[in-house]
């Protein structure tokens, strides 16, 4: 599926201006932003609730805007504005075969069955986790290529949890499907997404992929002789921290020479320290050292 160029204002104000991006098969992708950054309005307009103001959304080279059958090759609950509310597990199951012709009914039951979970009961008399469990199963059973979660963790205890996640690495492996996941659960999110994206300023700024990122990018913390930041840290680094001449920072492009020219600087400390994505989420979300 291919994001080109996307927009969306709402009440006058822009929420989405300029998002590009891909999601190709047998991925996993986070998608990261501070509250209000327009991560639920990006998976609204993908899913043809919002019509986008500029933009195409393609999928096997055809668009998405036109083609609306093709909307059945993506799965979203939307928690915000959500129908299921109160209708009966077997209810929605219903509603969700007629929606996804490919629907694997046999795959839900024995989900279901295996979670205990009774199709006779309503939906709002579920647990938050509970909730969470069947959405997942949902999801899977839909049989839809693109899998849109969002905040797929909130409020699951950890055993519901490791349950969900699960579910979604065994079906996401076995048959090249794709989950576009937005969490503020920065750990989770981290041991399972392939890649990173993430929204700021109405626009996807970054597009990590985790493995490529983590052989080139580095958080060092340092301490030199004066409490002046060098000139050569700020131009070449975001800022996490600074306690007194403790300086922690992450050089997102770091290499041989610019180590060996941090040297020159006689740092009285410099050492590497394990980097997270809960880190590049703060370094991109705070501006640049001081000039």
């Amino acid at each position: 599926m291919k994001v080109m160029k996307l927009s969306k204002m709402i009440e006058g104000k822009q929420i989405l201006n300029d998002v590009h991006f891909e999601l190709k098969a047998n991925e996993i992708v986070g998608l990261i932003g501070r509250n209000g950054s327009g991560k639920t309005t990006l998976f609204r307009t993908l899913t043809g609730q919002y019509l986008p103001d500029k933009g195409e959304i393609e999928l096997d080279g055809i668009s998405l805007l036109t083609a609306t059958q093709s909307k059945s090759e993506l799965f979203y609950i939307d928690e915000a504005e959500n129908f299921l509310a109160p209708y009966t597990l077997k209810t929605i199951n219903q509603f969700y075969r007629t929606a996804y012709p490919n629907f694997n009914q046999d795959l839900f039951l024995t989900l279901t069955g295996s979670h205990q979970l009774p199709l006779h009961v309503n939906y709002h008399g579920l647990s938050k986790g509970m909730q969470g469990l069947f959405n997942m199963i949902l999801a899977i059973s839909s049989n839809a290529r693109f899998l849109l979660l969002d905040e797929p963790f909130d409020g699951l205890d950890v055993i519901v949890r490791k349950d969900v996640i699960g579910l979604l690495l065994e079906h996401i492996s076995d048959n090249q499907r794709t989950a576009l996941i937005a969490s503020h659960n920065l750990n989770e999110l981290e041991n399972l997404a392939d890649r990173v994206l993430l929204l700021k300023n109405q626009t996807i700024i970054k597009d990590y992929r985790l493995e490529e990122m983590r052989e080139s990018a580095k958080k060092i913390q340092m301490v030199f002789k004066t409490k002046k930041i060098p000139s050569l840290v700020k131009e070449h680094s975001r800022l996490l921290t600074i306690q007194g001449r403790v300086i922690t920072a992450i050089f997102e492009d770091f290499n041989q020479d610019l180590a060996n020219k941090i040297q020159t600087l006689q740092p009285v400390l410099f050492e590497e320290l394990p980097l997270s994505l809960e880190d590049l989420f703060e370094a991109n979300l705070k501006e640049k050292m001081p000039r």
